[in-house]
């Protein structure tokens, strides 16, 4: 491309340019901006909007009359004679003075932009509920008001027939602990040992599950609170065996999550851990994988919840184990903090 080419390329884009700019300033955009605007001020401030003798009309095309108009058929200058037509001034690309902006910013749409608190308190999140308590003289004292409402709700687990895995089961497995700590391990559902024991977690995922407890005693991850299967409660969404320990169906969930909510409610624990997909997606309400999930802390009500790779899945894969102990050590921070 010569030089004499491309200088009449740049002078026929700038033309485009100058063009489109005259066009806009012709259309009355910025008249119609304004008016909006303030249109918009008026019925924030409960009034009526400015009467429409007073909203100014966009100034004509340049070099062009007004047409007829598009509703009625007649001329605009003839059903307005105060309003000079065409012929009482020159015409002019510029466009007429518009209304001075409102003090205000303007959003996308023409209305005014909020107040910075007034946008806070639109977008602000109710406040959590305080964390259920820490200390162990309270703690005992909730345990001793839980534990009625545990056995009432193990009892009704037991003899719970609002699903088919009442058919195949051979005993419900409620839950098994206490509330002492304040923490709680939510499962997924028992497995063919815990339907034959009628306790959570005392198959080969059970056995690794309370090695991590231990470990977390045995390195004082909480000090001056004994961890233990006794003190901390260990329990699963479902309360009864899936066949062939398939993956809980939807309609199961539905059924028995409200034994596992009043559990929670009756326990108040500080920290409640979910072991696996399951108990992930029921507890924080979200859908997503233990990768995506975990290593964040969440609320439920007055706990801290966290989430962590199932026991099982630390057997079929133990690169699971190292995520899982750091899980604990964050949920001891927690715990704490």
């Amino acid at each position: 491309m010569t030089e004499s080419d491309l200088g009449r390329e740049l002078a026929d884009i700038a033309g485009s340019l100058r063009r489109y700019v005259e066009r806009e300033r012709a259309a009355g955009t910025g008249e119609l901006l304004a008016r909006g605007a303030a249109a918009a001020t008026a019925r924030r401030a409960g009034g009526p909007g400015p009467p429409e003798a007073a909203r100014p009309e966009p100034p004509p095309a340049a070099g062009r009359p007004r047409g007829p108009g598009r509703d009625s058929g007649e001329d605009r200058t003839e059903r307005d004679p105060a309003r000079p037509g065409p012929s009482a001034a020159p015409e002019s690309s510029e466009p007429a003075p518009s209304a001075a902006p409102p003090a205000a910013a303007l959003s996308l749409f023409g209305e005014p932009e909020p107040e910075p608190d007034a946008r806070v308190a639109a977008y602000a999140l109710p406040p959590e509920p305080p964390l259920n308590p820490i200390e162990i003289g309270e703690r005992v004292a909730l345990q001793s008001l839980a534990l009625p409402v545990l056995e009432e709700i193990a009892g009704q687990a037991r003899a719970c027939r609002k699903c088919g895995l009442c058919e195949t089961r051979t005993q419900a497995v409620p839950g098994v602990g206490s509330a002492t700590s304040g923490i709680v391990f939510v499962g997924e559902a028992p497995g063919a040992d815990e339907d034959a024991q009628g306790e959570p977690f005392v198959g080969r995922a059970g056995q690794l599950l309370t090695q991590i407890i231990k470990a977390m005693d045995d390195k004082r991850l909480i000090p001056g609170v004994r961890l233990d299967r006794s003190t901390v409660y260990i329990c699963n969404v479902l309360k009864c065996r899936p066949p062939e320990n398939r993956n809980p169906l939807p309609h199961e969930i539905e059924m028995c999550s409200p034994y596992l909510r009043r559990q929670l409610e009756a326990l108040g624990p500080r920290v409640i851990c979910c072991l696996g997909k399951f108990a992930a997606e029921l507890l924080v309400g979200v859908k997503g994988s233990i990768a995506g999930l975990r290593g964040k802390v969440y609320r439920y009500r007055g706990a801290k919840l966290i989430v962590t790779y199932h026991p099982a899945a630390c057997l079929r894969n133990p690169g699971y184990k190292r995520p899982v102990w750091e899980d604990m050590q964050l949920l001891a921070r927690e715990y704490l903090g």
